[in-house]
């Protein structure tokens, strides 16, 4: 197996990786808007619903030269089949090795980082970009692959920087301005993720996450017709992604029309019903709507689907009170004080 397919898998297993992160993404940027509104929603790690742009070889050549290169040569398919037969603490070894012999390799921090997110350990993958960016040419898919895994550990003014540089080394590309804005966005800087997502939107104007960002950032400025626009954008082009559908339900509840978000929500299937976000804002407009009893029990089935939440074992003992659903409320109660929520106990 040669060295060129050994690089294509390596960034299969990136855009793998960033590809679940999708759905945590979504999920956690949710809830905390939900508890805190002002707070910018968290797009920064949202991948590509398809393979990233990174995904593809850098076009740096090798650091090693002659017979060293080729010394790499081998260590990298040797790894390669290791890891081909699930041996991945000697491949881990053997690229350790490598590395301390040829330091000034890119290739072989590359090959290393892909190892480590093998292992979600993003830290150490991040930490090997940053030697793959230091030993070798910068290039813009190997900027962009260290800007997500920095975004992915919290790292965002890194992932600010490494963004901003692949944009700078490759302006043709859409991923690039696209993550450059939606850490901008997560960050609270509306007027310079706007910018970048114009900017992504004129180079792929078919890419729904466009949209979708630019809806949101319309809904923090309370510009909702504008955000309305938007998100219908979004939803044309990608009318499958869940994320699309909560942002318009929050937007119809925002302009008065809770009948709206509960027609978006309410047919979801139970999983994503119960999705914390989604479970929160169907119940708001339920409630809005004076369906009380239902909205008690969207965030009951909410809370028995993530039992060790203690916040929303407690909201939803709140909505039951409200409801008058006396064993509801009791069980969701007792629920929210044997997690610790600090104000369950004082709930009758």
């Amino acid at each position: 197996m040669g060295r060129g397919a050994a690089r294509s898998r390596g960034y299969i297993r990136f855009a793998a990786v960033v590809a679940v992160l999708f759905i945590g993404a979504v999920v956690s940027a949710a809830v905390y808007l939900l508890r805190d509104p002002a707070a910018p929603l968290g797009f920064s790690a949202l991948p590509s619903i398809t393979r990233p742009g990174a995904a593809s070889e850098p076009s740096n050549v090798p650091s090693a030269k002659g017979a060293d290169a080729r010394k790499v040569d081998a260590i990298l398919d040797s790894v390669d089949s290791l890891l081909r037969n699930n041996k991945t603490a000697e491949a881990e070894a053997v690229m350790k090795g490598a590395i301390a012999q040829y330091p000034s390799d890119q290739r072989l921090h590359i090959a290393f980082a892909e190892l480590m997110l093998g292992k979600d350990d993003y830290a150490a993958a991040y930490d090997s970009y940053v030697r793959a960016l230091a030993s070798g040419d910068r290039d813009a898919k190997l900027e962009f692959q260290a800007g997500t895994v920095a975004s992915m550990i919290g790292k965002n003014d890194r992932a600010l920087e490494h963004y901003a540089a692949a944009q700078t080394a490759d302006a043709t590309n859409a991923e690039y301005p696209l993550y450059l804005g939606q850490v901008q966005l997560q960050l609270g800087k509306l007027d310079e993720a706007r910018a970048s997502l114009v900017r992504a939107g004129h180079l792929n104007p078919d890419d729904g996450r466009v949209w979708g960002s630019l809806a949101e950032i319309a809904l923090r400025e309370n510009k909702l017709d504008v955000a309305m626009q938007q998100i219908e954008k979004a939803r044309a082009l990608q009318p499958r992604i869940t994320l699309w559908r909560f942002i318009e339900a929050r937007i119809h509840s925002r302009a008065g029309r809770p009948e709206k978000a509960v027609e978006l929500l309410i047919g979801l299937e139970p999983i994503e019903r119960n999705l914390e976000p989604n479970a929160r804002v169907l119940a708001d407009a339920l409630s809005a709507l004076r369906r009380d009893g239902e909205a008690a029990d969207v965030l009951a089935g909410a809370s028995d689907s993530q039992p060790a939440n203690a916040n929303l074992a407690f909201d939803a003992a709140v909505r039951a009170r409200k409801a008058a659903n006396t064993a509801q409320f009791e069980r969701l109660r007792d629920r929210a004080v044997k997690l610790g929520h600090a104000a369950a106990s004082t709930l009758e």
